[in-house]
């Protein structure tokens, strides 16, 4: 089934986005950093991270499960590192804030580590990795979530598919962004809609055998890690390195997200200041060159081209950006719908 689209340019999705979370309480700040969040993810392509995104968040906010204007608390400080409180607010605000000290805390001592707790869904992790990457600096991002990954060997969800993202100032910079599962929960729905199989090894059933039934996914399955016990092994880590070094909820302690429940997520955000080790105009060029190294590869039969990581979602951006983006009917049609009913103002071609 193919979805129709139509095309906008990034700055009239973003202006639309923001007017709506401005309308359920959101300061306009942190209204336009939510938007920049969502709108950069259509643009490189991660629709399952962009504007698709919105009514939910807006749902959470208006049942209660999201603070609208949180007050984002410093609970521990020192020179290189912190620890925050999101106060159950929209998760790109927190972990913007987050990544913001984290590079301050970089360019005076080298580097800077800091995690964020009690938010919620916080985006594509490349966006805030990218942040450093654009100043200069190396950038990481991971977040957990709920336990939707079983490990290697078990039958039942235990640890989340926690993204994780690094960034390396270069020209494009070079960019790895995944989650630790196969497939993903959105995936599920999409087959179970389409009346279409799920790829094999990426799901298991309610009694952990493999399935490609959408039907028996929904009902108590479970996703399989990427590389097996390599992206359970990663998954661990990024929980063991945001929820409980925190101090806060580990994957199997979050709850499911129903509209008035808090997130309960935790972020780690960090910055490495090049110029702290060597060189950065000579790091960066040495990126650039590695890269184009690769590029120029041999390639293996039916192959047309090497990619870096990222690159392909940096190309696509720059594209999106001078062209418009594609905003699927159902994606605008929810746009046109809550700005309806909230009684806000926003560009024709959305309603």
């Amino acid at each position: 089934m193919t979805i129709a689209s139509n095309t906008l340019p990034a700055e009239v999705l973003a202006d639309a986005a923001a007017r709506i979370l401005e309308r359920v309480g959101v300061p306009a700040a942190g209204a336009a950093r939510v938007a920049r969040n969502l709108v950069t993810a259509d643009l490189r392509g991660v629709e399952t991270h962009g504007l698709i995104r919105l009514r939910s968040y807006v749902e959470r906010i208006e049942a209660g499960g999201i603070e609208a204007d949180p007050e984002i608390t410093v609970v521990r400080d020192h020179p290189a590192t912190a620890l925050l409180d999101g106060g159950n607010g929209l998760g790109a605000v927190a972990a913007s804030a987050a990544m913001d000290l984290a590079m301050g805390k970089a360019a005076a001592s080298g580097a800077g580590l800091v995690v964020v707790r009690d938010i919620n869904h916080f985006g594509a992790a490349a966006d805030y990795s990218l942040t450093a990457a654009e100043q200069g600096m190396i950038g990481l991002a991971a977040t957990n979530v709920l336990a939707l990954i079983a490990p290697t060997g078990a039958a039942v969800p235990m640890v989340g598919n926690n993204p994780l993202s690094f960034a390396f100032p270069g020209d494009p910079p070079v960019v790895y962004d995944s989650a630790m599962s196969v497939s993903t929960w959105g995936r599920v729905l999409v087959a179970a809609q389409r009346g279409e199989p799920l790829p094999e090894d990426a799901f298991l059933d309610g009694d952990g055998r493999p399935t490609t039934d959408p039907a028996a996914v929904l009902d108590g399955g479970t996703l399989l890690p990427v590389a097996g016990y390599k992206g359970y092994g990663l998954a661990l880590c990024v929980t063991l390195l945001t929820g409980v070094l925190a101090g806060w909820l580990s994957d199997a302690e979050l709850t499911g997200h129903r509209p008035h429940e808090p997130g309960g997520n935790t972020a780690l955000l960090g910055a490495i200041d090049v110029g702290a080790f060597t060189d950065p105009d000579g790091y960066a060029r040495r990126v650039d060159r590695i890269g184009a190294e690769i590029r120029t590869a041999p390639r293996r039969p039916g192959v047309d081209r090497v990619w870096l990581p990222g690159e392909k979602e940096t190309e696509r951006e720059r594209e999106r950006r001078e062209h418009g983006v594609p905003v699927a009917d159902p994606v605008r049609a929810d746009l046109a719908a809550l700005a309806a009913r909230l009684g806000v103002e926003i560009d024709a071609r959305l309603r």
